[in-house]
């Protein structure tokens, strides 16, 4: 996504003309609404990189919303399991629950730590 197309996301009315599927994206990808501050000339990162800065707050929801996605497959592995004890079928949605679980945690783990990477100051 172009960096101009991030700020004007950040407004309600744009995000709800989306298609559903990237709408859905949006709310799991943490670092969708934020710029690229790896690329270009020095002054673009450097406005790339505040413009992060001040936007770390959009980390939070994110970060509560994968530990709840995390937490929730956590706790249905349990049972997945117990089902795939009593019949073979199950063992596929058990590995898949547990992987989705893995995957949760990495995300929160990261977003974690963007969000203070991103509150630390550098010089």
């Amino acid at each position: 996504m172009r960096q101009p197309d991030v700020e004007v996301l950040l407004l309600r009315e744009r995000r709800a003309a989306l298609p559903l599927v990237r709408q859905f994206l949006l709310y799991l990808d943490p670092f969708a609404l934020f710029k690229d501050a790896s690329s270009g000339p020095p002054r673009a990162r450097e406005r790339a990189l505040s413009y992060n800065r001040a936007m770390r707050w959009m980390l939070v929801p994110y970060i509560r919303r994968w530990v709840v996605i995390a937490a929730s497959l956590f706790l249905a592995i349990a049972p997945i399991e117990a089902l795939a004890a009593q019949a073979a079928i199950f063992i596929i949605p058990a590995a898949a629950i547990a992987v989705g679980c893995c995957i949760a945690i990495t995300v929160s783990a990261l977003t974690v730590a963007v969000y203070l990477l991103l509150g630390a100051s550098w010089e």
